[in-house]
């Protein structure tokens, strides 16, 4: 049954570090997984390469949820794209089971863009849940919030483990941000 896409509002941080060094960060992908503390009882993410085909990775996410009291693990494979310095395209492969055969569509990318010596990264989201119309109100009602809140969080620890790599970096050094706006935390675009 066909789905409804649903576009995300962009969420856009600044961060204190080189764009190449933010790029390479995120898309040596596993590293930005920080430590294995565990977080509010969900496990900490896990990524398993399965394959490669040229410059695209096929990849296993593993990533932590928690929805109220319930809290477990959300299981993905998607398509990884990089194009350095620039952007990340990640492509979801639509999966069998009862939560991951309903989501038909997930289509995120991260945009890096230099800001003299920052960078400015903005993480687009869309999604589509079969069921169509149906599929679409569950969509914005109860799962848009909860991958809004899951960007959000995920931009926050972006930030915070490249500017501490920034900051001991020899090829990447922390350098004075002559242009952008130094924002502590995510916005909406």
């Amino acid at each position: 049954m066909a789905h409804i896409p649903i576009d995300l509002p962009d969420q856009t941080i600044h961060i204190h570090a080189q764009r190449e060094l933010a790029f390479e960060m995120v898309s040596a992908l596993g590293i930005m997984e920080g430590d294995s503390k565990k977080k509010g009882g969900a496990s900490s993410p896990s990524i398993k390469v399965i394959a490669a085909n040229g410059d695209r990775q096929l990849v296993e996410f593993r990533t932590p949820l928690k929805i109220g009291p319930i809290a477990g693990s959300w299981k993905t494979t998607e398509w990884v794209t990089p194009k350095s310095p620039k952007s990340i395209d990640f492509e979801l492969l639509p999966d069998s089971g009862i939560f991951g055969g309903g989501l038909r569509q997930l289509t995120d990318r991260f945009e890096f863009v230099q800001q003299g010596n920052c960078t400015e990264l903005t993480y687009k989201s869309r999604f589509g849940i079969r069921w169509s119309v149906g599929g679409w109100l569950l969509g914005k009602v109860l799962f848009a919030p909860i991958l809004k809140s899951h960007m959000i969080e995920h931009l926050n620890e972006v930030k915070r483990l490249v500017e501490n790599r920034a900051k001991r970096s020899r090829i990447y050094p922390q350098l004075e941000c002559s242009v952008g706006n130094i924002q502590p935390e995510v916005s909406s675009s």
